[in-house]
């Protein structure tokens, strides 16, 4: 049975690294296509932006430095798949890493093993490390109510709006007598 992981439409800040199988038909350098990596990934088509390849031998320091420094990969996600990096670091391979936002047709059920690659790690960026709490109060109707009653003016402001108007049109007479007299 072919395991999958769905990425739902507003899945953000997701990266899976994926470790690519046929390195003898690979020359040292050479990147996957992009075609290739969708095929085997069960998509039709990835955002070039947000698919990175990498060999081993471009990171000294390991996998695990260089998904902190590049994607400031959460540090609780990066310890608990410690056996993942020591195996990638041990080991000259391509590891293609993909964010979510490459799946451009979402939603998508993308495939963890295929003869390209296989998916041997999940981490999160900062922007994803968000938990939403439950409502307080799962009852939407019981946190309705009815809509505020507008207020009756009392007698002392109609009065002060009375008395306004009343000196804006003796204003007005004033204005039209100095008008009519110069």
């Amino acid at each position: 049975m072919t395991q999958t992981t769905a990425i739902s439409a507003t899945e953000h800040g997701v990266v899976r690294v994926f470790l690519a199988k046929p390195l003898a038909d690979l020359a040292p350098g050479a990147l996957l296509p992009l075609e290739e990596i969708a095929n085997a990934l069960g998509v039709v088509q990835l955002n070039t932006a947000d698919v990175q390849q990498i060999w081993t031998d471009d990171t000294p320091d390991g996998i695990a430095p260089f998904l902190r420094d590049a994607y400031e990969a959460n540090e609780d996600d990066i310890a608990a798949q410690t056996d993942a990096w020591n195996t990638i670091d041990q080991t000259r391979c391509l590891v293609v890493v993909i964010r979510s936002s490459a799946f451009l047709d979402r939603p998508v059920e993308i495939v963890h093993a295929s003869d390209l690659m296989d998916l041997i790690a999940t981490v999160r960026e900062p922007d994803a490390s968000v938990h939403f709490e439950p409502l307080p109060n799962p009852d939407p109707a019981s946190a309705l109510q009815d809509a505020p009653t507008k207020k009756v003016p009392s007698d002392a402001a109609m009065s002060g709006r009375i008395a306004t108007l009343a000196l804006l049109v003796m204003a007005l007479l004033v204005w039209l007598m100095i008008w009519i007299a110069g």
